[in-house]
């Protein structure tokens, strides 16, 4: 694990924001113990900014306590994720929407680039499946980077500081979660164009390229809730 060092701002502050994002982006995995020490020295500061985080981390259930001196990073639960979710969804609607009423040529030059891409990956994923060959992993992850690709263009074309700070806030899975859970899916069985839902986005790039804010919205919404809805619960 690798966290970046601290400067100059309120160490509490910084030490606080840094443990958040691991958290959040998956670094710092669900279940995982953590020690005020370990936490600080990876940091490259004193215990106490970091005793300080972790309490305001413990009153935003993110951490537990185990013990006098050890935490863990808290699991958590399916209705919670579910719940995270249902707003994570929320907010790649509106993404979508300020998307469709901002993007410039460009950016929607690249989320076709994107989807090409994953469409070329999907058919690889196809033909190995119908010969009865094992998944390529390099194919798995390259149609996962071009669909997740895909949605952070969508939030640059939103061009709005607050949503994406609040989507990053919320999200119910992290990247490396997202891509374990679809790499697990697709190897018991399931498609891509199933599981990841790339042709989906088609939708909701016409609907970008048509600039129909509404549509837009109501398809990026519908897609990721039904996405949110499939990781929930899945064990793998």
């Amino acid at each position: 694990m690798t966290l970046p060092e601290l400067t100059t701002q309120s160490l509490a502050d910084q030490a606080y924001q840094a443990l958040r994002a691991a958290i959040v982006q998956g670094d710092l995995p669900w279940g995982d113990k953590i020690t005020e020490r370990g936490l600080a020295a990876s940091l490259g500061v004193s215990p106490t900014p970091v005793r300080e985080a972790l309490r305001r981390l413990e009153q935003e259930q993110l951490v537990e306590r185990t013990g006098p001196r050890t935490l863990r990073v808290a699991a958590v639960s399916p209705l919670a994720r579910t719940e995270s979710g249902t707003i994570e969804a929320a907010l790649e609607g509106v993404a979508a929407r300020f998307a469709a009423e901002k993007a410039t040529p460009t950016q929607l030059d690249r989320m076709r680039a994107l989807l090409d891409d994953a469409d070329d990956a999907a058919t690889r994923l196809r033909s190995d499946r119908d010969a009865g060959q094992d998944l390529a992993p390099d194919q798995v992850e390259r149609i996962f980077n071009a669909v997740r690709g895909f949605h952070e263009q969508v939030e640059l074309a939103a061009d709005n500081a607050q949503l994406t700070r609040t989507l990053h806030q919320v999200r119910a899975f992290s990247r490396s979660e997202r891509l374990r859970l679809a790499a697990a899916q697709l190897n018991a069985g399931g498609s891509a164009g199933q599981i990841l839902r790339y042709g989906q986005h088609r939708q909701i790039l016409d609907a970008l390229l048509d600039r129909n804010a509404d549509l837009a919205e109501q398809l990026a919404r519908t897609h990721a809730a039904s996405g949110i809805g499939d990781l929930v619960g899945w064990d793998a």
